[in-house]
């Protein structure tokens, strides 16, 4: 009995990751075996862990938990004749998970969400097996790319480009730094068109649409193709949907689900396009803008945490070219503009925490300072915080390296599907009150007129402009939607 209805799309992803594990030598095999890979393994069984003993309950969300039901999807859902016995041989663990299996795809979903106390966790992530929601069944092929290029073939990642790439390299002549410009900022949008319950536009689509209609000079993406940045999806999923539009100077950005193919994707397909020329096929980049420097880093490349999601920007800061990179931009003097994909500031059990690692490389690059500015994506979210009602415990924090109060903005809600997290508001008298420490998150709701199970939770997506003359800056946060597809602005700076 097949249990469950792969797409064709879906069946071209598990041919990729069948031919990958197809091609391991049998050398390879043994060493990943006598290493890390059985790390990854106890990792995901510690991930289930939280659903069979139901700590999930207890500990409050952590993202770990997001990957509980991924042995048995792996297991029982896509293993039934999709994946090659090579990944079974590397050691991959049974699930403990006993649930009953249905061919029923509504039903399957309504077990899935029965054993979770809630749908939408604080920080919008919504639990549902609709495409690119937490439980689509593809985010555990993710896992399987990352497996093989973490443990099995390390070296099959691509190197890190720090010298421009002289075949792409742009031959016009220099000219001075605009004084002004119009930049869109999107994150976390590589998901392509794909069909939206009954709506005739996917949040890919319409965010980009609603960017062209603002005749942005600059688009700078934070990252994130999905499922795992491979070459098909950088290719349908990125530059299908950029190509002919009018969007000015295009710049895209490195990340967790980029490294799952070991970058591969990004460097020999989305870099080498045309479309990217300007960042000279590196995944960092830096612009002068009137008396502001815009700075992109790569937080993915370097990051040691499991599945990559915490960010970081050098090993060693004394052989770090991303460090001196920043370092010596920021001597000039200039307020800083940064760009990471990771996020500086997450939360945990309804409490703002700082993302100590990428926080601390940040300061240590900026000499115990942080940018005048910190975008990010990564959170699937759109966040604006009110800096003057941030506080952590342990943390101060600095002042720029101009001096000012820093800002910081979560841009990682342009197409993934989410919710009105938890932990965004609080509720007086019946109503959701947005927290002291936010000036706006998103949570218009989606207008859907046959609503499906997810899309009843869901808000709207959206990106960020920022208008740059000279010394000024203003920002503005816009939302789009299948029923208003006109770009509608919810929340600008003062």
């Amino acid at each position: 009995m097949s249990l469950f209805t792969f797409s064709k799309e879906d069946l071209e992803k598990l041919e990729e990751v069948n031919a990958l594990f197809n091609s391991t030598k049998s050398t390879n095999v043994n060493s990943a075996l006598d290493k890390s890979l059985k790390d990854f393994w106890s990792y995901l069984q510690k991930c289930e862990s939280y659903h069979l003993n139901e700590t999930y309950k207890t500990e409050g969300y952590i993202h770990d938990m997001e990957n509980m039901l991924s042995l048995f999807i792996i297991n029982f859902l896509i293993d039934e004749g999709y994946l090659t016995s090579n990944i079974r041989a590397l050691g991959l663990p049974q699930s403990k998970i006993n649930l009953p299996l249905t061919d029923d795809k509504t039903s399957l979903e309504s077990i899935f969400n029965s054993i979770l106390d809630f749908l939408v966790a604080e920080d919008g992530t919504l639990y549902f097996m609709s495409k690119y929601c937490q439980l689509d069944v593809m985010w555990t092929v993710v896992l399987l790319y990352y497996a093989f290029y973490k443990y099995i073939d390390p070296y099959g990642v691509h190197s890190f480009v720090v010298k421009p790439n002289p075949q792409i390299k742009n031959n016009k002549t220099p000219v001075l730094p605009p004084l002004n410009a119009k930049i869109a900022i999107i994150g976390d949008w590589g998901t392509g068109a794909w069909k939206d319950g009954d709506l005739p536009k996917a949040p890919a689509q319409l965010v980009i649409e609603g960017v062209e209609a603002l005749k942005p000079d600059y688009v700078i993406h934070l990252g994130d193709v999905y499922y795992a940045g491979t070459s098909n999806e950088e290719r349908n999923n990125l530059l299908g949907l950029l190509k002919g539009k009018s969007l000015g100077k295009l710049y895209t950005m490195n990340s967790n689900h980029e490294m799952y193919d070991g970058a591969n994707g990004l460097y020999d397909v989305a870099l080498e396009s045309q479309l990217f020329s300007e960042q000279l096929g590196r995944t960092f980049f830096s612009i002068d803008i009137g008396d502001w420097i815009l700075v992109g880093l790569d937080s993915a490349y370097f990051d040691d945490s499991a599945l990559y999601m915490e960010g970081s920007l050098y090993k060693d800061k004394k052989t770090s070219y991303q460090y001196k990179f920043l370092n010596d931009l920021s001597k000039q003097g200039k307020p800083i503009f940064l760009m990471t994909h990771h996020n500086g500031i997450g939360i945990k059990d309804h409490n703002f925490t700082v993302n100590t690692k990428l926080w601390d490389q940040v300061k240590e690059c900026l000499d115990g300072n942080m940018p005048d500015m910190w975008y990010w994506g990564h959170v699937h979210n759109g966040i604006v915080y009110n800096t003057d009602k941030l506080s952590f415990p342990n943390t101060k924090i600095p002042k720029s390296t101009t001096g000012k109060t820093p800002q910081f903005r979560c841009c990682g809600h342009a197409s993934i599907p989410f919710g009105n997290g938890s932990g965004f508001y609080t509720k007086k008298g019946g109503q959701k009150i947005m927290r002291d420490e936010l000036e706006y998150y998103s949570h218009t709701p989606l207008d859907a007129s046959h609503p499906t199970l997810s899309q009843r939770e869901r808000v709207l997506n959206g990106f960020a402009v920022i208008d740059i003359n000279g010394s000024d800056i203003k920002e503005t946060f816009y939302e789009v939607s299948n029923a208003n597809p006109k770009p509608k602005a919810v929340w600008w700076s003062k």
